[in-house]
C-alpha cells in the first residue's frame, strides 16, 4: 500500500547542544568539585543560584522549540481528523450500530427459543415453581441451540432428582417448602432436619421439668402428710 501522507518539509532545528554541553560539564565539574566550609558556603549558595538560573534559561529555550515544534503538528491533526478520521469513525460507529442491533435481535430470538423449550421441559416433569432465570443460562451467539438447550434440561431433571429425594425424607412437606426457596436440596434436608431435633430437644425439656415438678410437688405433699398424722 503507498503512502497516503506524505511530509513535504521537516522542521529546521540548530540547538548546538553538543557545543553547550561542553560549556555545561566545566561548570558542573567546578561546582561539584567545591567543599563547602563555613567561609565559603555563601560563594557555593552563589554557584548554585547561577547553575539553576543558567537551567532555567534552557528549559524556557527547550520549551519554546517543543511549542514551535507542536505547532505545525497540531493544525496536520485537525486537518486530518476533520477529512480522514472522522469519516472512518463515523462508519465505524454506523456499522457497529447495525451490527449490534442484528446480533441482539438473533439473541433475543435464540433466548425465546430456549425460554420455550424450559417451560415446555418444566411442565412435562410437573414442575410449577421455577422460573427460567434461576437456571442461569448465559445465551451466546456462539452457543449452538444443543448446548443450550441441555443446560436447560440439566437445570430442570437435577430438580426432578432432588424433588425423588425428598419424597423419601421423614418430613418431606416441610423440606419442600424449605427447598423451594434455595434449591438446595442438601440444606434444605439438614435445615430442616436440625429444627425438629432442635423441637424434640425443647419438647424433652419441657417434659423433664413438668416432670421434676410433680416429683417435688409429691415429696412436698409426703412431707405434709407425714407432718399432719397425729402420733399416739
Amino acid at each position: 500500500m503507498q503512502d497516503l501522507i506524505i511530509v513535504k518539509q521537516l522542521p529546521q532545528i540548530e540547538e548546538h547542544l553538543k557545543e553547550l554541553s561542553i560549556d555545561v560539564d566545566t561548570k558542573v565539574e567546578y561546582a561539584k568539585s567545591l567543599i563547602c566550609t563555613d567561609e565559603n558556603i555563601k560563594t557555593i549558595k552563589q554557584v548554585r543560584a547561577d547553575l539553576n538560573k543558567e537551567f532555567k534559561g534552557v528549559e524556557q529555550q527547550r520549551k519554546l522549540v517543543k511549542e514551535q515544534i507542536l505547532a505545525p503538528y497540531m493544525k496536520f491533526e485537525d486537518v486530518y481528523k476533520q477529512y480522514i478520521s472522522d469519516k472512518y469513525k463515523s462508519a465505524d460507529s454506523d456499522l457497529k450500530t447495525k451490527i449490534d442491533l442484528t446480533e441482539n435481535e438473533f439473541k433475543a430470538k435464540k433466548e425465546q427459543e430456549i425460554k420455550d423449550y424450559f417451560e415446555e421441559y418444566k411442565i412435562a416433569n410437573n414442575i410449577d415453581f421455577i422460573t427460567y432465570g434461576q437456571a442461569r443460562i448465559n445465551v451466546t451467539l456462539s452457543a449452538s441451540m444443543k448446548s443450550l438447550k441441555e443446560q436447560a434440561k440439566q437445570f430442570i431433571d437435577k430438580i426432578t432428582d432432588d424433588l425423588k429425594l425428598i419424597e423419601t425424607q421423614e418430613h418431606k412437606a416441610e423440606i419442600l417448602v424449605e427447598y423451594k426457596q434455595t434449591l438446595n436440596v442438601a440444606q434444605a434436608i439438614t435445615t430442616v432436619t436440625n429444627r425438629f431435633k432442635a423441637i424434640e430437644e425443647e419438647k424433652k425439656k419441657e417434659w423433664q421439668k413438668k416432670n421434676d415438678m410433680n416429683i417435688f410437688k409429691r415429696e412436698v405433699l409426703g412431707k405434709v402428710l407425714l407432718n399432719s398424722i397425729p402420733i399416739f
